[in-house]
C-alpha cells in the first residue's frame, strides 16, 4: 500500500493520468478512461493518499472523448456514482463532516431551486430536469469532499493542476489542427468532448491560475509560453465573447499582477518579452493558410451578422424570455432549454439560451435567479481580495459573468465543475505567512 499511496503522490501519477487520457480521447474510447477514473479514486482513499490528487482526475475526466447523448451516458455514470460515492462517504465520516460554508449553502439553495423547477415539469422534459438535479447535486457533493480533505496550501496544487489541464487541452488542439482536413478553419474546433465556444470558456478559466503560479514564483519563466499559447488558442477558437472578456479583464489583471508581484521591473521585462513572443507565435500561426482563411471569413461574416447584434442570438433570448413569462416563479425546469429549444424549431446542438440571466429565469424562475445571485454574492464575500489565488479565483468568475452575457457559461456542466474545485480552496486570512 505505501508504494501505491507514494505514486499517487507523484508527480509521474500527475503525467501518467494525463498521458491515458490523452491515448482515449485520441481512440475516442470513453469506458477505459472513466473505469481508470474510478479506480484510482478509490485507491487514493484506501491507501490514504493525499486526497486533492483526486482534481488530477476530475480535470483529466473533463476533457476525455465521450459521448454528449443521455441516453448513452447515464448508465456508465450511474455505475460509476455508485461505486465512488459511497467511498467518499466513507471518507468523510472517518475524517470528519465540516459543512458550515457560505458557498456550499449557496449551492444548496441553488440546488433547491432546481427541484421546485420540477413543478413545472412535463412528460417529454422529465430526463432533462432529473438531470439537472442530478448534475447539481453532485457539484454540491464534490464542493462538500474536496472542501472537506483539503490541506493547507492545497490551493497551490489547485493552481498547478489548471495548468497541466490548459498543456493537456493544448496538445488535444495542435493535434487537431495538424489533422484537419477542411479548407478553412472557421470556428471548427470539435474535440469530442468540446466545440469552440467551450474551449474558449474553459481556458479563460485556466488563464488565471498560470497567471497566479507566476505571481507566486516569477523565476517560472516557463509559464509564459504556455499563457502565449492559451490565448493564442482563444483567439483560434473565433469566440468573441471570450474576446470581449479579454479585452475588458486584460487592464484590471495586469494592474494586480503589478501589485501583488515582488520585483516589479523583472515584472515589466517579461511582459513585454511575451508580447513579442505572442506576435512571432500569432505569426507563424496565421501563416497557415486555412487558419489565416477562416479568420478573414469569421470576421467577414460577424461584421455582416451585426457582431453582438446579431439577430439569430436575440431570437434565442427572445424566446427563453417568453418561456420565463409562462413559468415566472420556478421556470420550466431544470435544464430543460435543450427540449423548449428543440420544441421551437431550434436544432437539438443548440443547449442553452446563450445568456446566464436568461436561462436561469427560462428553467428556473425568479427563484432561480435570486438563488444563483446569492452564490455569487457569497463567493465575492468569500474571496477576499488579500491573496493572489483568491484574486484569480475572482477573475475567473468575473470571466464567466462577462462572457456569460452572450452564452450560458455557468450552465455548462464542465464550468461549473472547475468553478467549484477552485472554490473549495478559497485561501483564508490565517493561511496567508
Amino acid at each position: 500500500m505505501s508504494l501505491i499511496r507514494k505514486f499517487l503522490n507523484n508527480k509521474y501519477f500527475i503525467i501518467l493520468t494525463y498521458f491515458f487520457t490523452l491515448v482515449c480521447w485520441y481512440f475516442k474510447i470513453q469506458t477505459p478512461a472513466l473505469i481508470y477514473a474510478s479506480l484510482a479514486i478509490v485507491l487514493i482513499i484506501m491507501t490514504d493518499a493525499s486526497r486533492i490528487n483526486i482534481v488530477t482526475i476530475i480535470f483529466a475526466g473533463i476533457i476525455n472523448y465521450r459521448e454528449t447523448s443521455y441516453e448513452n451516458n447515464y448508465l456508465i455514470y450511474l455505475i460509476i456514482g455508485g461505486i465512488i460515492v459511497p467511498f467518499m462517504f466513507f471518507d468523510l465520516y472517518r475524517q470528519g463532516l465540516k459543512y458550515k460554508n457560505s458557498i456550499l449553502i449557496a449551492m444548496i439553495i441553488f440546488l433547491l431551486a432546481n427541484i421546485l423547477s420540477m413543478v413545472n415539469i412535463t412528460k417529454e422534459t422529465l430526463a432533462y430536469g432529473l438531470s439537472g438535479i442530478a448534475q447539481n447535486a453532485a457539484f454540491c457533493l464534490l464542493f462538500l469532499y474536496i472542501w472537506n480533505i483539503r490541506k493547507k496550501e492545497d490551493y497551490k496544487f489547485i493552481g498547478k493542476s489548471a495548468t497541466y489541464l490548459s498543456i493537456a487541452i493544448s496538445i488535444q488542439v495542435l493535434i487537431f489542427l495538424l489533422t484537419y482536413e477542411g479548407e478553412v478553419l472557421n470556428k471548427n474546433i470539435f474535440l469530442g468532448w468540446s466545440a469552440s465556444n467551450t474551449l474558449a470558456m474553459i481556458y479563460l478559466l485556466l488563464i488565471p491560475m498560470t497567471i497566479y503560479l507566476y505571481i507566486e514564483n516569477q523565476k517560472r519563466i516557463f509559464l509564459l509560453p504556455i499563457l502565449i499559447i492559451d490565448i493564442a488558442v482563444i483567439i483560434l477558437t473565433f469566440c468573441k465573447g471570450a474576446y470581449l472578456t479579454l479585452a475588458i479583464l486584460f487592464i484590471p489583471m495586469v494592474f494586480y499582477m503589478r501589485k501583488f508581484v515582488k520585483d516589479r521591473r523583472r515584472f515589466t521585462r517579461n511582459l513585454l518579452v511575451m508580447a513579442g513572443m505572442m506576435v512571432l507565435f500569432l505569426a507563424i500561426v496565421f501563416s497557415v493558410t486555412s487558419i489565416r482563411e477562416g479568420f478573414v471569413n469569421y470576421f467577414s461574416q460577424m461584421a455582416e451578422r451585426g457582431w453582438f447584434n446579431d439577430k439569430a442570438r436575440i431570437e434565442i433570448l427572445k424566446y427563453g424570455a417568453s418561456v420565463f413569462k409562462k413559468f415566472p416563479l420556478f421556470g420550466s425546469g431544470s435544464f430543460t432549454s435543450t427540449p423548449y429549444l428543440v420544441f421551437n424549431g431550434y436544432k437539438p446542438s443548440l443547449k442553452h439560451y446563450h445568456n446566464i440571466i436568461i436561462q436561469n429565469l427560462a428553467t428556473m424562475g425568479i427563484f432561480g435567479l435570486l438563488a444563483f445571485g446569492n452564490y455569487l454574492i457569497q463567493i465575492f464575500r468569500k474571496a477576499k481580495p488579500n491573496h493572489f489565488y483568491n484574486i484569480s479565483v475572482l477573475f475567473a468568475v468575473l470571466s464567466m459573468l462577462i462572457h456569460g452575457m452572450v452564452d450560458s457559461t455557468w450552465h455548462n456542466p464542465i464550468i461549473f465543475i472547475i468553478m467549484t474545485i477552485y472554490l473549495t480552496c478559497l485561501v483564508d486570512k490565517k493561511e496567508i505567512i
